[in-house]
């Protein structure tokens, strides 16, 4: 009976790990349901830098999402501690569901017997982190994911592409927008639309005519900015008009 509930268990652990590998972005809440306040004893906070410490990339549900990331809800997991405190004895734990409200992982309860509440759930909720040590997570992207799709009209007819850098120039003849994303980055959107458009998104470099993008590179020139990539083997160089990049 002892082997059959340990196979239970190693199995239940192979399914929740395999199933968590497929997601990348976990979104935190400003507030736990058994707290009074927004980020009180700094436990959300916690929660996301625990969580970016074993490779996921979490947001806090107060902060800005990516453009290309916002509409793709069940594109993320969210995550919750749950509180199970006694008189005597602190306890909590994570848990991270799906955008169907189904539990993907959960670790098991961390303790703590302090006698302030700050340092009770913060000790409780690092010694429940621990569990991730056993998820061993990993993101696996799906490959038979589709790239994320634009429209772009002309005259004549609707283009439908993916946004990759090889195609970037023929969507998009108006000017694009770079709007700061992170501490080292640019996200490029459409700049003459009602409802601008995530394009791609550019890292900086040491040099300030120099960003990295997916597949290519882009320079800043005598007559602007120019996207290089390699198309079959061939380099190729595409002028593009940014409004705001100095």
């Amino acid at each position: 009976m002892k082997k059959i509930a340990l196979l239970f268990i190693l199995i239940s652990g192979y399914a929740f790990s395999q199933s968590v590998n497929d997601y990348q972005y976990v979104i935190v809440p400003v507030k736990f349901d058994f707290l009074k306040k927004d980020d009180q004893y700094r436990l959300n906070t916690l929660t996301k830098l625990l969580l970016e410490k074993y490779g996921f990339k979490a947001y806090l549900s107060n902060e800005e999402i990516p453009l290309n990331l916002e509409s793709q809800r069940c594109s993320f997991l969210y995550a919750n501690v749950i509180d199970d405190s006694g008189m005597l004895i602190t306890k909590t734990k994570i848990v991270l569901k799906d955008c169907r409200e189904k539990v993907l992982f959960e670790t098991q309860f961390g303790s703590s017997r302090e006698k302030e509440y700050p340092a009770a759930y913060n000790q409780a909720l690092r010694e429940a982190g621990k569990s991730f040590d056993k998820l061993n997570y990993q993101y696996v992207a799906k490959s038979e994911t589709p790239s994320k799709v634009i429209e772009a009209k002309t005259e004549n007819t609707n283009l439908k592409k993916s946004v990759e850098a090889t195609q970037i120039s023929q969507l998009y003849l108006e000017p694009l927008f770079a709007k700061p994303y992170g501490e080292n980055g640019y996200q490029l959107l459409t700049n003459n639309t009602n409802v601008p458009t995530y394009v791609m998104t550019i890292y900086k470099t040491s040099s300030p005519d120099c960003y990295l993008v997916n597949n290519g590179v882009l320079l800043r020139k005598t007559d602007g900015w120019h996207l290089e990539y390699y198309k079959e083997d061939k380099l190729v160089s595409e002028l593009i008009s940014i409004v705001n990049l100095n």
